[in-house]
């Protein structure tokens, strides 16, 4: 199958390029300046994803069997300071690609967010309305009307948690921040009672790809891990993981006492079904996770003074780009 992965340079997109390939597919990764090149991926094209005519071209230039799009400004805090370029990514874009998408009879699959909720009560269903607090859930609450706007039969729209894993640039994954911030000497205040799903960027990559396999799975979504998890209890499982005390680097509090956190919703658990009961991809529990960390780069000598422990790096296999 001919894939577009769009974003191909952020953490999602990265992965979901490495599992396309992984799994047999033509992959023409899409991203914007300097996107690096890897000896396994034969097809690269840098170009201005808010640039109309550059997106038109491509699509109808490549005719590919699927796109999916994991371009995204994907902060609560970037999109305030650039409320223009939110919009171009987050809705604009799955907006043209959907229709690029209908007219060469390509499928769409879109990620978006569980920041379309607003958390007051958790456990969102796939059919639950969104309630946006911030104007990125707002943009990646239209991108997903944008995205399906051509008929269901031909998109899918995958909401999904905080990405967990090792990014390209050791700084975006959930253990990469922390680790930054107690390598520079901070403590984390995390709260107990906000609730996500964490979800390893390699598994949501697979089911990206497998939908684009799956002709029959269309429209909206939930993927994330296999249950909810406070970020007070993902910190201290990433910190006994790897070995380090987590009293000294985490401090409990809560969110309702942190009026700076009104913008971040408190519960955004999510309901699997009906996705996790037609997928072969299996859902992962927070734990299972865990395993696939490795210690970001640039905290190697802080790690081994740390907890005395050396840091090895072993050369991976297939795509790292």
């Amino acid at each position: 199958m001919r894939i577009i992965v769009t974003g191909a340079t952020g953490f999602a997109g990265h992965e979901v390029v490495r599992a396309a390939l992984r799994r047999g597919h033509e992959v023409l990764a899409v991203g914007g300046k300097n996107i690096p090149r890897a000896p396994e991926l034969k097809r690269v094209m840098n170009i201005d994803l808010t640039d109309r005519a550059q997106i038109e071209a491509l699509i109808l230039d490549e005719f590919p069997q699927a796109v999916i799009n994991c371009a995204a400004l994907a902060t609560i805090e970037a999109c305030n300071l650039d409320a223009t370029l939110a919009s171009r990514l987050n809705t604009d874009l799955p907006a043209q690609l959907a229709q690029l998408c209908f007219h060469v009879g390509g499928k769409l699959i879109h990620l978006s967010t569980d920041m379309v909720f607003d958390g007051v009560r958790g456990s969102y269903g796939h059919t639950d309305q969104p309630n946006p607090l911030h104007l990125y859930g707002k943009t990646k609450a239209a991108g997903e009307v944008e995205a399906l706007k051509y008929g269901r039969e031909h998109a899918a729209v995958i909401r999904t948690s905080l990405l967990n894993g090792n990014s390209p640039s050791s700084d975006r994954g959930i253990h990469e921040r922390l680790m930054r911030d107690w390598a520079a000497g901070n403590t984390s205040t995390l709260f107990t009672d906000e609730i996500r799903q964490p979800v390893s960027a390699s598994n949501l990559a697979d089911v990206a790809v497998e939908l684009c396999e799956r002709p029959n799975l269309s429209g909206v979504y939930h993927w994330a891990g296999l249950a909810p998890i406070s970020r007070h209890e993902i910190g201290t499982a990433i910190a006994q993981h790897f070995g380090l005390a987590s009293e000294k680097f985490i401090k409990s509090g809560k969110h309702i006492d942190h009026p700076s956190a009104a913008q971040r919703p408190r519960d955004l658990s999510l309901q699997l079904h009906p996705l996790a009961g037609k997928l072969r991809t299996p859902a992962q529990p927070f734990v299972d996770q865990l395993s696939e960390l490795r210690i970001p780069k640039g905290c190697e000598t802080w790690y081994e003074k740390e907890t005395g422990r050396k840091v090895v790096r072993l050369l991976e296999k297939g795509v790292d780009f």
